[in-house]
């Protein structure tokens, strides 16, 4: 979360107000954290949405949010791949199923950066 939050920061700090979803995936609940951060964040950038979405929720989460693998989710909401920007920070083989999905709607390769962690 760190590279991405650093550039939701940056752009707060310079007012810069166009439109970006950072989609944040875990297993459960309980997985998630600095939500309370993005949501300030979604306050201070009117065009900032946080979608967390949960890929295995347990019944006491009672989570009403988006549910299944985060590509699955970024594949739902991304409605203008050709002209869109994705940064990726995660696991080799979720940044590579991620650039997957990302190529299928049209994100051109060279608007697409990534941090693997390993």
């Amino acid at each position: 979360m760190a590279p991405i939050k650093a550039i939701l920061m940056d752009m707060a700090q310079k007012g810069i107000n166009r439109e970006a979803m950072y989609f944040f995936g875990a297993r459960s609940k309980r997985d998630l954290f600095l939500l309370d951060e993005m949501r300030a964040l979604e306050q201070r950038l009117p065009n900032f949405t946080f979608v967390p979405a949960l890929s295995e929720p347990v019944a006491e989460d009672n989570w009403e949010g988006e549910t299944g693998l985060i590509t699955d989710v970024v594949r739902r909401m991304v409605k203008d791949g050709p002209n869109s920007e994705a940064y990726l920070c995660g696991s080799p083989g979720m940044i590579n199923a991620c650039i997957t999905v990302l190529n299928e709607l049209g994100v051109l390769p060279e608007n697409i950066f990534y941090d693997k962690f390993s």
